[in-house]
């Protein structure tokens, strides 16, 4: 009945999924699912689902608007036919596979280091799994966001993970806002505040680096965004951080088509 290869969203109530559930499941109780979209696979992405047949087709419906295909709908009731036919896949507790990711940029290179951390900044961190996943490798970490909502939601996530991480919301258009200390990393990750340019040099320590991830010229073809001030011209980064190590320096697609430049450089030592 299930693919074991497309992630298994099970949205029953906390006590019916802990008595009983498929290996390998995702437990977001209906309808926290609303509020916990950061805590899916990035879309486009097939889906299998398990809930009380009352909410079944809710729940689809839902997912399907957020750019999600569900290719299997599964009843509570028809759940529990299932496992008493197939035990071996059965098993009880709180146990829950992890679907979110952070940035591959941010991730890939976090790997190649040799364990150092230090102070990390996450601006405009949306829904927090790039900050999540800095604090689960041992950064310290502040991130910020101007969204109330959205903050909400990356908070949730550092919670259900168990991480620590100061939040911090912020009209990014107002400097003042900002942190008044120096980092070790900062990520900037499908924002663009140009006007920050100097701001991230002035707060980065000597051999920090600076990691950015954002759309860059062509995507304008494509739905969105539109706006030049959130869209980076070819070759922008490079010019403006030329005083810096530049790591990487690319563009790169995205599975819908965007282009979207990634961007690596380290501050120099004084």
């Amino acid at each position: 009945m299930f693919d074991s290869n497309l992630p298994l969203l099970d949205l029953r109530q906390t006590d019916d999924y802990q008595k009983e559930h498929v290996v390998g499941s995702t437990h977001l109780p209906w309808p926290s699912l609303l509020e916990r979209l950061n805590e899916l696979p990035a879309r486009p992405a097939q889906l299998q689902i398990v809930a009380e047949a009352s909410v079944l087709g809710a729940a689809s419906r839902f997912l399907v608007e957020k750019g999600y295909e569900v290719v299997l709908q599964v009843s509570s009731n028809d759940l529990t036919l299932f496992l008493n036919q197939f035990p071996k896949i059965c098993q009880a507790g709180s146990s829950s596979r992890a679907l979110w990711q952070p940035c591959a940029l941010l991730k890939n290179y976090i790997e190649k280091l040799d364990g150092s951390c230090g102070q990390a900044l996450d601006i405009g961190c949306g829904g927090g799994r790039d900050a999540v996943y800095l604090s689960q490798q041992g950064w310290q970490v502040t991130a910020i966001d101007k969204q109330d909502a959205v903050l909400q939601r990356a908070k949730q996530l550092a919670d259900y993970n168990h991480q620590s991480i100061n939040f911090r919301g912020c009209d990014l258009s107002e400097l003042t806002c900002l942190p008044d200390k120096t980092f070790d990393l900062i990520v900037m990750v499908r924002y663009l505040n140009r006007s920050l340019y100097d701001w991230l040099r002035a707060h980065l320590n000597p051999g920090g680096v600076l990691i950015m991830q954002t759309f860059t010229e062509g995507v304008e073809k494509f739905s969105s965004p539109k706006n030049p001030n959130f869209i980076l011209q070819t070759g922008e980064l490079a010019k403006t951080f030329s005083d810096f190590e530049i790591i990487i320096d690319r563009i790169e697609q995205l599975k819908d088509g965007r282009p979207i430049a990634s961007f690596i450089a380290k501050k120099k030592e004084e």
